[in-house]
């Protein structure tokens, strides 16, 4: 075939399907492929075009050359697949197979062709649950690809100036003035200043963007003096502005959202919801099946070195793990901890494990109106459920040891902010039946289960979201409550059934949660305000006036060994009267394909984390 012809066949797919096999190295004489013809291959169960590349053209990167050849053949032939995404193939589509001597044609023909951006394919089970900031309330730090706040959060636990490159606060602490960073656009190309800025906090505080609303408490004005400067108004000093509100009051287009009234806000799924000054902006998204980013080249931190980022939703954590193993995705940020062992030893795969924010607790139901039995609001109840739960069990068992057991709401990586006081209670069945003894639940029909002064039984419903070690927890949990006589048999469900027994009916008794928390302690001891329960925050219905005017009092100390004690105590009030049964601190485990990518950053907790990928990820030449 001559070079035109082959020209003719490629088309505009050139530079997708070439250009990637210079930028991974290639050449036509490195890794030979075998000597063969070009062929017509039909899609199986399980293919995907890297090992099919593997096998026919010997070497996974040459995939494209079967995308190009493919395509080009289906202009001809419409019964020839037609690739759009090389990640989804399908069983049952005809592809073409170019042969040797054509695939070092393609390799040749790269040459001249411009480097093919640098794409990170991704794997995941859920992409997120809504692409609207106003519906949304999972997957932050996807949505922190799109969008910036005044102040940024790097580090797990430290913050950089970032649409505001400095400023200033009055003696007083109520007027922060900031100065906005100059030439900065939206992706949809309108500009953001100081009075965009300040259209998006007031859009905030309106309550338009529930989610988001508790990032601008105690805001009471926010005015723009000029295009570089806006000046935000507070109620009272507050000791929360830069590590606990801004990095999530995100700044929004008015472009986009400013016509729409709450109504159609709520209604709105459009991508033009994402639309922000962040580093990568969205080229596509087909909801459970993927999504395609890339990068902002306007990025007023520089564009971040992945050009291209790939999200590929799978049905199971097997299927990532697999699909990571055969070279289908590039990365993985949800490892079953079943498959941490067999990735290590894996060739061309690093496992990453970094400390998180992440508490997985037992809520029970304390809301004053909630349908849980009296006996479970007892605090003597709770207190020996805490002492017959098998909680390092529960790690072996269901984190293969990747966890540590949990005493207060605040992980480990919050630092001094945890309370030091607060001791984890030991296993011990025994002091869990001597207190139900001694608070006169006894088992007066043998039955095995106790029953409260009026003979009602110590019978509770146990439920949790149908993931795939929840059920190896539950078990733990109601083995341990039955060794002291409470019967508890586990139930799982559908995630939006579960949710749907909070709000408005608090119909449950116990459940099975995690909670991903903030930097700053400040949102972690909200979610157990009395306030919280109006703002859908609250998962268990405590409310407490002593405790919330312990939160109160934090969020207005300056001085921050003061603050210190006063979450202290909020953490302690919670050990006491226990809404939660904290259970795991969990460790973050990721995985990457270390023949295509080099991470070195693993500061931010997760190696998606938006500072992670605007500087540290590098491909492999």
């Amino acid at each position: 075939m001559s070079k035109k012809t082959l020209c003719q066949r490629v088309g505009l797919n050139l530079v997708l399907a070439l250009a990637i096999l210079l930028t991974l190295g290639l050449s036509a004489s490195s890794g030979a492929p075998p000597a063969q013809e070009e062929m017509t291959y039909t899609v199986k169960l399980g293919d995907n075009l890297w090992t099919l590349a593997e096998k026919y053209l010997g070497s996974g990167p040459a995939y494209w050359a079967i995308v190009g050849a493919t395509n080009s053949k289906y202009e001809e032939d419409t019964s020839f697949a037609h690739i759009e995404n090389p990640n989804l193939i399908h069983p049952g589509w005809k592809l073409l197979i170019p042969s040797a001597e054509e695939a070092a044609e393609y390799i040749a023909l790269a040459k001249a062709a411009p480097a093919e951006p640098v794409t990170l394919r991704v794997g995941a089970t859920t992409i997120w649950d809504a692409i609207n900031p106003a519906t949304g309330w999972e997957s932050y730090t996807l949505r922190y690809w799109f969008h910036d706040g005044l102040i940024e959060w790097a580090e797990l636990q430290t913050f950089e100036p970032g649409l505001a490159e400095s400023w200033t606060v009055s003696d007083d602490g109520l007027v922060w003035t900031f100065k906005v960073r100059e030439g900065v656009t939206f992706h949809d190309g309108t500009p953001c200043t100081a009075e965009d800025v300040a259209w998006s906090l007031n859009f905030l505080m309106e309550g338009m963007i529930g989610p988001l609303e508790l990032y601008v408490t105690g805001f009471e004005e926010v005015v723009a003096l000029d295009p570089t400067t806006v000046q935000i108004t507070v109620s009272e000093p507050t000791a929360l502005m830069l590590t606990a509100r801004l990095h999530y009051a995100w700044i929004l287009p008015r472009s986009v959202w400013e016509s729409m009234t709450y109504d159609e806000i709520m209604e709105f799924e459009d991508p033009a919801a994402v639309i922000g000054t962040g580093p990568y902006k969205l080229v596509e998204y087909v909801e459970d099946e993927y999504m395609i980013v890339e990068a902002n080249e306007d990025y007023y931190r520089g564009k971040p070195v992945i050009d291209r980022i790939v999200i590929q939703q799978y049905a199971t954590e097997d299927a990532i793990v697999q699909a990571l193993l055969a070279g289908e995705v590039d990365l993985i940020t949800e490892v079953p901890y079943t498959a941490v062992q067999p990735l290590q030893d894996a060739e061309n795969v690093e496992v990453v494990i970094m400390d998180s924010l992440s508490l997985d607790d037992l809520v029970i139901n304390s809301h004053v109106d909630g349908t849980q039995p009296e006996s479970l609001n007892d605090p003597a109840v709770r207190l020996a459920m805490d002492y017959a739960i098998d909680k390092q069990k529960i790690i072996n068992v269901a984190y293969a040891g990747y966890g540590e057991i949990a005493g207060s709401i605040l992980v480990p990586a919050m630092g001094d902010w945890v309370s030091p006081d607060l001791v984890p209670l030991p296993l011990d069945p025994d002091e869990g039946n001597r207190i139900l003894d001694e608070a006169g639940y006894l088992d007066s029909d043998g039955d095995g289960i106790r029953e409260d002064a009026d003979g009602n039984p110590l019978e509770y419903r146990l439920y949790s979201e149908e993931l795939g070690f929840a059920a190896r927890i539950l078990e733990i949990i109601s083995d341990g409550l039955a060794d002291i006589g409470i019967s508890a048999p586990p139930t799982l469900m559908d995630g939006d059934a579960l949710y749907d027994l909070l709000e408005p009916d608090w119909d449950f008794d116990m459940i099975l949660w995690g909670w991903g928390w903030d930097p700053d302690p400040d949102f972690a001891v909200f979610c157990f305000t009395c306030q919280s329960i109006a703002d859908w925050l609250s998962d268990c219905g405590y409310c407490n006036e002593e405790y919330d005017a312990i939160y109160r009092e934090q969020g207005i100390t300056m001085d921050e060994e003061e603050r210190r004690e006063l979450i202290w105590e909020a953490q302690e009030i919670l050990f006491e009267d226990r809404p939660y049964i904290n259970l795991v601190y969990p460790l973050t485990i990721q995985a990457y394909r270390s023949d295509r990518f080099t991470f070195t950053d693993f500061s931010g907790g997760d190696l998606l984390n938006k500072w992670n990928l605007v500087k540290d990820p590098q491909p492999v030449q």
